[in-house]
């Protein structure tokens, strides 16, 4: 992290990073009269996905403006709002080059393919040495989530982690399930209180999503003693876990249900027709729960994300 050690105190702007030798990096950079403690706020690693890469930039500029100064920030702040500048270029969940994910890739390989060095230049340089991370992610193209702050470990007051996420300020927190390559989730193991959070989707900006994702960022800056604003009092939100049901077969997928609907165990919630009209597959609530993410685009794909229930913890 030498180029971020080398920031100047009171220093607010942005840097271009040279992650790969293919790879440049767009990073806003905050840092106040203390080098430490370090937060990173990424966004972009999916390409589709666009609430947090604005969030980002309005973030930015609240940091930049009159109203933060050297004084008001302690420790540094660096913000990069496209993590994969090639499948955002291309508006594509998985990098264009490769085909792989970027958000099942951490912590990399400085030996692999486009994605596995860009994971590694950016768990090495950014993720390893901060403190803290908050990963802005939404439902792309292809999916639709309820807004959630996404935490690890269990739903209790001493967690850092759902800490964290409830003063994130969503209505909804999701118990994130351990999944490997996941930046928070790695970050998490490393020992980084680290939430990721999901909002909306369908390939468009929510401007709600925009201002609730920079109100969220800068809540937990203040609660970290980053930013000398006052903390957010926590909501008391609804909490859930689960996982994606996941598409054994090809075809037409047809919901049956809204997100953020409850529901009962059993519940039809969608099917997958083939080319004949005949159902390959039925979606039925594991539980009573309400539904957090749900396929938004008409295709679906064998192993293809199709419904995820959340079932009530607190």
């Amino acid at each position: 992290m030498s180029w971020i050690a080398d920031l100047a105190p009171g220093f607010s702007g942005w840097r271009t990073w040279q992650a790969t030798p293919n790879t440049s990096l767009e990073v806003f950079c905050c840092r106040g009269l203390s080098a430490g403690p370090l937060a990173l706020v990424t966004a972009g690693v999916h390409g589709d996905e666009y609430e947090g890469p604005a969030a980002i930039f309005s973030l930015a500029q609240l940091l930049a403006s009159d109203l933060v100064t050297a004084d008001g920030v302690r420790g540094t702040i660096i913000a990069v709002p496209v993590a994969n500048p090639a499948a955002f270029a291309a508006g594509t969940r998985m990098h264009p080059e490769d085909g792989r994910n970027l958000a099942r890739t951490f912590p990399g390989s400085t030996k692999g393919g486009p994605s596995e060095r860009l994971a590694a230049a950016i768990f090495a340089e950014l993720a390893a040495p901060a403190d803290y991370l908050i990963d802005l992610h939404s439902g792309g193209v292809e999916y639709i989530f309820l807004p959630v702050a996404g935490f690890y470990g269990e739903a209790e007051s001493g967690n850092p982690s759902f800490q964290a996420a409830r003063i994130f300020g969503l209505r909804a927190l999701w118990q994130l399930p351990e999944t490997d390559g996941v930046l928070s989730c790695e970050a998490w193991r490393r020992g980084k209180i680290a939430i990721g959070t999901e909002y909306l989707g369908a390939g468009q900006l929510s401007a709600d999503g925009v201002r609730d994702y920079r109100k969220g960022a800068a809540a937990c800056l203040a609660h970290w003693g980053m930013l000398t604003s006052a903390p957010q009092v926590p909501n008391a939100p609804d909490v859930f876990a689960g996982d994606w049901q996941v598409a054994s077969a090809s075809g037409i997928f047809t919901a049956r249900c809204g997100i953020g609907e409850a529901v009962t165990k059993g519940t039809m919630l969608a099917l997958i027709a083939g080319l004949r009209g005949q159902v390959l597959q039925e979606f039925l609530s594991p539980c009573d729960g309400v539904v957090l993410g749900l396929r938004s685009k008409a295709y679906i794909r064998e192993t293809n994300w199709a419904v995820l229930i959340g079932k009530r913890v607190a």
